[in-house]
């Protein structure tokens, strides 16, 4: 199962995103991944410029991501669920706008779309 979301918390400068693993190690990430998928997630993050998009894309973007890692013939079917903290809510943990996460749903589909495409040109 991929989740980029781990835990979030305020701290004195905003919202921050960390990671608590089994052993109760934190680290502080801009963005990360957890779950079956994760190192092929946290390559695909990686590789975004975060500080250069707003939340909005990057909710597109992750979604994308979340898509891209997950193997139709091995892993289960999976229910995209996307959540956010920032501005746009006010320093508050809540669920995507339903029209912004139908967007990002979208956006992600038609990219794997895309990508199926190519794969069967060559």
């Amino acid at each position: 199962r991929e989740a980029v979301v781990s835990t979030q918390s305020t701290g004195v400068n905003g919202p921050k995103l960390m990671e608590i693993d089994p052993a109760g190690s934190t680290r502080g990430y801009y963005g990360c991944a957890v779950g079956k998928g994760r190192q092929n997630a946290k390559t695909e993050i990686e590789k975004l410029e975060m500080s250069k998009m707003s939340c909005r894309e990057l909710v597109k973007e992750v979604a994308k991501v979340i898509y891209s890692v997950h193997d139709e013939v091995k892993d289960k079917h999976f229910e995209l669920e996307l959540s956010w903290i920032g501005k746009d809510t006010n320093g508050r943990h809540e669920l995507v706008p339903k029209d912004i996460f139908e967007e990002a749903k979208k956006y992600a589909e038609e990219a794997l779309n895309d990508s199926d495409d190519e794969d069967t040109d060559m």
